[in-house]
């Protein structure tokens, strides 16, 4: 899936503007997933020689500091980054059940269910392991 986030200019920004601010979804030390949490967030201050941006979310930005529009493109590249999120939580979950023993405390109810659940899961993830 190629997504392109548009830049915003910094030079254009007035205060009251909405522009979203990426942030990296870390996994491991120093790794971190190809897409990014964009969050939208109000410019509140900016420098009168516009190094530094302030913004109701996240302080202080420094020049470095990309800003992107809050579109349709930024909206899928958050649904991917939360998804990829969302794995990540479940991953850590299954492995504390599985670390305090309580995966052999799940009721005969949920027993199938569960079990549906983990074959397809690791149905799609057979492919990544193959590579």
């Amino acid at each position: 899936m190629n997504i392109k986030l548009k830049e915003i200019d910094k030079d254009t920004l007035k205060v009251g503007d909405v522009v979203g601010v990426a942030r990296e979804v870390s996994y491991r030390w120093k790794s971190s997933f190809r897409h990014k949490m964009i969050y939208p967030a109000k410019i509140t201050r900016i420098t009168p020689k516009r190094t530094k941006f302030f913004t109701d979310k996240f302080g202080e930005h420094d020049k470095r500091e990309v800003f992107y529009e809050c579109d349709n493109e930024a909206a899928r590249e958050t649904f991917l980054a939360k998804t990829f999120r969302d794995i990540q939580d479940g991953i850590f979950e299954l492995t504390e059940l599985k670390r305090n023993d309580c995966i052999g405390k799940i009721s005969d109810e949920d027993l199938p269910e569960v079990a549906e659940h983990m074959k397809a899961i690791t149905e799609i993830l057979k492919k990544y392991k193959e590579k």
